[in-house]
């Protein structure tokens, strides 16, 4: 049998490389533990560009644990995030709020997540209306509404879009709705005259419409095409 002299040696060998494998479990140099890591992730737009200043909120059980804020680069960085199921809350003023759950599960882990802009979703909109795209413009509209709900161009948005869809009477009782605002737009109330004139049949209310879009605007067209009703 070998000597208590001779394992000691050995045992103190064994002891320190478990304390040092112990060490690398709790913590190492990358700033990681067993359960928790630095959180690496980029925000970026529509158009591929990084969104700047945005507020990302690490969310517990409804509860914001921790924040951090994208730099120019769109890039943020939030320390001790726990492995496992992470949800994120992005917010930025003209942007839609988002919440984004993942499996965070490694530290060299990199979240990558899109926000869309307001603008972005009545860009989305309008194009998807002109390519008869109803349920992709629909989608993008009630995104925006949320965002705004009395906006003019949400508004006006839907009603080319109840319009080019056949639902005549629901676009020009939201054109009208804009028409009544103070701030009465010339595209509004030209779109109200086409209405009624091409599609209703309605000369007289086309030619209200008219002039107020030509008290709002000079446009020769306009001057025109109310001359013609005026004669009938």
């Amino acid at each position: 049998m070998k000597s208590l002299a001779k394992l000691k040696p050995l045992v103190i060998i064994a002891l320190a490389a478990s304390a040092l494998i112990a060490g690398c479990a709790t913590e190492n140099s990358g700033g990681f533990s067993a359960t928790s890591a630095l959180l690496r992730g980029m925000v970026y737009n529509g158009n591929r560009m990084p969104v700047q200043d945005a507020s990302v909120n690490w969310i517990v059980e409804g509860k914001t644990v921790k924040t951090a804020r994208t730099d120019i680069h769109g890039r943020y960085l939030m320390p001790e995030v726990s492995f496992g199921k992470v949800t994120l809350q992005f917010v930025k003023a003209g942007y839609e709020e988002l919440l984004w759950s993942f499996s965070y599960e490694k530290p060299t882990q990199v979240v990558y997540v899109r926000m869309s802009s307001f603008n972005e979703l009545l860009d989305d909109a309008a194009a998807n209306i002109q390519k008869r795209n109803w349920a992709q413009a629909a989608s993008s509209l009630d995104r925006a509404e949320k965002m705004d709900p009395d906006n003019v161009v949400v508004v006006y948005l839907q009603a080319e879009m109840q319009s080019r869809q056949g639902n005549l009477e629901k676009a020009v009782a939201l054109l009208e709705g804009l028409s009544s605002r103070k701030d009465q737009s010339f595209a509004v109330e030209l779109s109200l005259a086409d209405l009624y004139q091409d599609k209703l049949g309605q000369p007289d209310k086309a030619l209200l419409h008219l002039k107020s879009a030509l008290a709002i605007q000079d446009d020769i067209e306009v001057e025109n095409r109310i001359v013609e009703l005026e004669k009938r």
